[in-house]
């Protein structure tokens, strides 16, 4: 019965540990030759930005789903790792010759965390409410 508890929680863990690897290795990476378009999505914001805020969304994310419900501070806690898995690679970054320190990048990466944490509260209302349409056991 052991065995079968820990694939699970590998199941939860996993994805966000590859993930994590993943957006460490690219943003430790030279950027395209070309670089990136220099306006995002209305025009408003720079596209690296935007990828900012998608991607930590989604870190937030695969980290909530690894941790809850091991813990009752779970959105707080992925929260937290997932800003300051951005503060780590944001400082690994500064010592990269084709990268910098940016903290309009760790803004965005914050608005991403925060998005990704209000509609994980929301659900999880609604799944208190018994309003989540039957996804109240995710396993």
């Amino acid at each position: 019965m052991r065995p079968r508890r820990s694939t699970a929680r590998l199941a939860r863990v996993g994805p966000a540990v590859l993930y994590g690897v993943s957006l460490f290795a690219v943003s430790v990476a030279d950027p395209p030759a070309g670089g990136l378009a220099p306006t995002g999505p209305l025009g408003l914001v720079a596209v690296d930005k935007w990828l900012h805020v998608l991607g930590y969304a989604a870190l937030t994310l695969l980290i909530a789903y690894a941790v809850w419900p091991s813990t009752t501070r779970w959105l707080a806690l992925a929260g937290a790792l997932a800003l300051g898995y951005g503060v780590v690679i944001e400082v690994v970054q500064a010592f990269v010759p084709s990268r910098s320190f940016s903290v309009a990048d760790l803004g965005a990466n914050v608005v991403g965390i925060t998005l990704a944490a209000a509609l994980l509260w929301a659900w999880h209302r609604r799944r208190e409410r018994g309003l989540d349409g039957g996804l109240s056991n995710p396993e």
